[in-house]
Parts: structure tokens; C-alpha cells; sequence
């Protein structure tokens, strides 16, 4: 007998961080495929068409781990709106320079989920030089001198 394959994804099985790697792996995937609109002015939160990132994942997800799996259109969209509701309240607080470089509209498919993960870890990285000055800014990225 063939054992049954398949992921659910809005089971007890999983935990948010591996449903969000899941997530965030299927959409990386799909990101080389459909570049995104943006249609905000570039001193507030970008408003891009979440659906259509949406619809994508869904089906790349259904391709990759069959029709079992739980993660559907309607959940993409409650995450998308959930993280995008996050980035609009404390997007003041996120450093001008993680901004910058995490919220890209037109290089590949957009995904607020993705955008609040990267502005979250340019606010921890700021907080972390910022209580360590010592740490040369310039030392640490790339591969520096040997």
C-alpha cells in the first residue's frame, strides 16, 4: 500500500514558523516568475495586488504538495492583510534604510508577510549595533580583509 502524501498546513502538525518558511519558500519560488504593481506613493506603505501573489502560491502549493494541503487562497490573503496591517502601524519605527531595501515592489513578486520579516530583522540589526557600539558597521557586512 502507497503511503499517503501531503502537507496541512492549517493543522496542529505545523508551527507558525514552519508555515511561515513554507510560505515564504513557495512565494520566493513564485517570485522569479511575476514581477508586482505597485500603486502608493513612496513616502507611505506601498499598496500592491496581494491577490494575485496569492492566487500564485496557491496553486505553485497545490503543484508542489497536492491537493491535501491546507494552504489556501482565503489564509494567503488574512496573512497578507495581517502583516501589511503590522507594517502600516509601526512603519515609522522601521529604519529608513530597511525601508528602503525590504520593500521592493517591481523586482519580484511582492508579499507583505516577507516585507514585515525583513523590516523586523533591519529593526533588531539597528537595535544591535545601536546597544553595541563598538561593532564597526563596515566590518560586518560582506567578507571584509584577510
Amino acid at each position: 500500500m502507497k503511503p499517503k502524501l501531503g502537507v496541512t498546513l492549517g493543522g496542529p502538525t505545523l508551527s507558525w514558523t514552519t508555515k511561515r518558511k513554507l510560505l515564504a519558500t513557495g512565494l520566493f519560488c513564485l517570485s522569479l516568475a511575476t514581477p508586482g504593481v505597485a500603486s502608493a506613493a513612496s513616502s507611505g506603505v506601498p499598496t500592491v495586488d496581494i491577490a494575485i501573489t496569492c492566487r500564485t502560491s496557491e496553486k505553485a502549493l497545490i503543484a508542489i504538495f497536492g491537493a491535501e494541503t491546507q494552504q489556501t487562497f482565503e489564509i494567503c490573503m488574512q496573512s497578507e492583510n495581517q502583516a501589511r496591517a503590522e507594517i502600516v502601524k509601526n512603519w515609522q519605527s522601521y529604519p529608513a534604510g530597511g525601508r528602503q531595501r525590504c520593500i521592493n515592489t517591481t523586482g519580484y513578486m511582492p508579499s507583505y508577510v516577507e516585507w514585515l520579516t525583513c523590516l523586523e530583522m533591519e529593526q533588531s540589526v539597528e537595535a544591535l549595533r545601536k546597544n553595541n557600539p563598538a561593532t564597526n558597521p563596515a566590518a560586518t557586512e560582506g567578507r571584509g580583509k584577510r
